[in-house]
């Protein structure tokens, strides 16, 4: 971890300037046809048999990013039932800074706070609800982070964890059972390896595994 530390503190100064958002966050085509980069079903109250929160990767928009975060959506309606799904989006800076802090601290980052209310929110409202939790790179740390804060009591009602690009693919989840949980890391990527480095391996997600990951969400969860 403290290799990737010193790996992020030195690309902040060189990639966070020049970079665009889309190009920091994914390939830019794939923002059209994907699905909408906010969603907020559980803010509005909306309870269906799953609900799906997601925490995009570093710079990208809204709060649902346009690359792994409306594919992956669009898989699981697919696999559930596009009337089966509610969608949420965490809303969290996902900025550069971000990045390194929740790498070294994941319980403290902001968007694992707010992914952990979210949690508890729809848990609250939507008691039979099976709950997904998913994040790409950036937001993959906030899923590890969301697990930390959340008491264990609601850690089991959680259904399926889902992170593409993984910072911290070599922590376990905690409190929860591995076989509900999921890592997609591409042997390329070397944000997965320690490395702040965004390759084209970092961007193949939301083509190669979005609908892998649908598909072991449904053979956890069962069919609704």
């Amino acid at each position: 971890m403290k290799s990737f530390f010193i790996t992020c503190l030195a690309a902040t100064s060189a990639l966070a300037a020049p970079l665009a958002a889309p190009q920091f966050g994914g390939f830019p085509s794939f923002g059209s046809g994907l699905g909408s980069s906010t969603k907020n079903d559980v803010i509005n109250g909306v309870c269906k048999p799953v609900t799906y929160i997601f925490a995009r990767g570093t710079t990208e928009i809204g709060n649902m990013g346009s690359t792994v975060g409306p594919a992956l959506e669009k898989a699981l309606e697919s696999a559930f039932g596009q009337n089966n799904v509610a969608t949420q989006g965490v809303t969290y800076p996902a900025d550069v800074a971000g990045a390194i802090s929740g790498a070294l601290s994941p319980g403290t980052a902001q968007g694992a706070r707010t992914m952990a209310s979210l949690t508890q929110q729809v848990l609250g409202k939507c008691p039979d609800t099976k709950v997904i939790l998913a994040g790409y790179s950036q937001g993959a740390e906030q899923v590890h982070g969301a697990l930390i804060n959340l008491q264990n009591g609601q850690v089991a009602l959680l259904q399926v964890t889902l992170t593409f690009g993984d910072p911290l693919q070599r922590s376990p989840f905690r409190n929860i059972d591995s076989g509900r949980t999921k890592v997609y890391c591409n042997i390329l990527d070397a944000v997965c390896n320690g490395a702040f480095v965004i390759s084209a391996a970092h961007l193949s997600y939301s083509i190669q595994d979005a609908t892998p990951a649908a598909q072991f969400a449904k053979g956890v969860i069962g069919n609704i």
